[in-house]
């Protein structure tokens, strides 16, 4: 066994990587700027974490992982080099294990975390013992990662972020859709396309390749070839020997709302009869029709692992969420709050839509936290269809991430872009000052949407601390 030694180990895939690593039984240590519950959690398990950098931290690694944050020299590095430790990547490792196992990437640009939590819990309520590698914490899982039986797949989020999907070989994918992103790394959507045209071809088996044909971007790549579509139509719900054009081999249909979630109907097309086929019913505790396509992809690689469907589907009934994934945050005065990592424009859409879905006479508040400036910049003229559902939207100081630029700027910009489109909009600046403004805004039976993929979550936090105390002063 080897000693890794992970720089950024507070991050959340980085975290991931390091519980990865010690299922199978390597010796684990790591430095971060800061501590958090990932690292407590690591340091439970007996890795040992540093706070801050140092060079001697690396003396006694075999290999050092870096997290992509990283840009230019850093103490760490630089000692590993002159000591000659090999420097390691994510790509790096997920190449090792694709040749070590199976892999069932999951890639899309919307959609990932949900959709690759939702295959791994599939496919262990199905009896199949699958390790995951999860871009979010996942109670229903017991967490972000878990190594598993080494002979069963291992279900990977493949991030598209600095193309590190492309070093996957999986002998399963699932696409959930294709929308330009990241244009720091893809500067035009042909260029982002390509890299999921790419990753589509290294799946090893092409009928294996499971893509979801409700997404125009995801659609493109089925053209002349094997894989397996699959969306929701409902016209099967009542008609099924009624098709599309190119029939869909697993279909949602019949959708409809129920007190503790949806829940709807799956079919299978046969492609050796030509007949469709009823599989199962499906229920889920989560909203919004974004999530039934993600339902119905888990389980369409499910069942193409020859796993039991019925018992997949009934194990999704037990899916709450993930950390950040419309995390419902807690309700006090009569307000709820609700957490979600959208940070795309179609992500809030979807977010919004499903909010509305489960919450439809309540009035929806609004904090939207953009995402670093050139992803805010690119996708300006989506923002106002994006934000329409809200009855206000409070924009928030744009997290950076990696890049440099004037957070108020851009964030005031972009309400008056809001306003100028007819969304009820205004400027509330960073998390604990968004928070005062909501607790001037907020009325009971309003629904409060923290939006982002920064520190927008703290804003919920702050909110319920500020309501507690105006509570006491009573």
């Amino acid at each position: 066994m080897s000693h890794y030694h992970i720089i950024g180990i507070a991050g959340a895939g980085m975290s991931a990587i390091a519980h990865l690593l010690l299922d199978q039984g390597h010796t684990v240590s790591g430095s971060d700027l800061t501590a958090n519950r990932a690292t407590a959690a690591l340091q439970e398990r007996g890795a040992q974490v540093w706070q801050g950098h140092d060079p001697s931290y690396v003396r006694r690694a075999d290999y050092v992982l870096a997290t992509a944050a990283i840009r230019g020299a850093h103490p760490e590095l630089d000692a590993a080099g002159a000591l000659s430790i090999p420097r390691l990547s994510r790509a790096d490792l997920w190449r090792m294990w694709s040749a070590q196992r199976p892999v069932i990437a999951v890639a899309g640009t919307h959609g990932k975390t949900t959709t690759s939590a939702l295959t791994a819990l599939a496919l262990r309520g199905a009896g199949v013992e699958c390790g995951f590698l999860v871009g979010a914490e996942v109670p229903a899982l017991g967490g972000s990662a878990q190594w598993g039986d080494p002979m069963a797949p291992l279900v990977i989020e493949a991030d598209e972020y600095d193309r590190v999907f492309l070093a996957l070989t999986p002998a399963m994918a699932i696409i959930t859709n294709v929308e330009w992103d990241h244009p720091d790394i893809y500067p035009t959507a042909a260029e982002y396309s390509a890299a999921f045209a790419a990753f589509a071809k290294q799946v090893r088996d092409p009928r294996r390749l499971i893509l979801c044909a409700d997404d125009p971007g995801t659609r493109a790549l089925a053209e002349n070839s094997e894989a397996r579509l699959y969306g929701i139509d409902e016209r099967v719900a009542t008609d099924p020997v009624s098709c599309r054009l190119a029939p869909l081999d697993w279909t949602a249909s019949g959708v409809r709302v129920t007190p503790d979630g949806q829940q709807f109907d799956l079919w299978y097309y046969d492609r050796r009869t030509f007949g469709r086929r009823f599989a199962t019913t499906v229920r889920l505790a989560i909203p919004g029709d974004h999530n039934v396509r993600n339902a119905t992809a888990a389980l369409a690689a499910t069942a193409l692992w020859g796993a039991d469907l019925s018992a997949a589907a009934t194990a999704l009934a037990s899916y709450r969420g993930s950390h950040r994934r419309f995390e419902w945050r807690g309700e006090i005065a009569g307000i709820t709050l609700i957490d979600d990592y959208a940070h795309h424009p179609t992500e809030v859409q979807a977010t919004l839509a499903a909010a509305r879905q489960r919450y439809p006479d309540r009035r929806l508040i609004v904090y939207l936290q953009p995402h670093t400036f050139s992803r805010t910049r690119s996708l300006w003229a989506q923002w106002p269809a994006a934000c329409q559902a809200a009855a206000m939207v409070l924009v928030g100081d744009v997290y950076p991430a990696r890049e440099q630029g004037d957070p108020v700027a851009m964030a005031m910009a972009l309400v008056e872009h809001l306003v100028a489109h007819g969304v009820t909009a205004r400027y509330a600046g960073k998390p604990a000052d968004a928070a005062l403004v909501l607790h001037s805004l907020a009325q009971p039976g309003d629904v409060i949407l923290t939006l982002g993929a920064g520190d927008s979550d703290q804003v919920s936090t702050l909110f319920i601390a500020q309501q507690r105390a105006a509570q006491q002063e009573v």
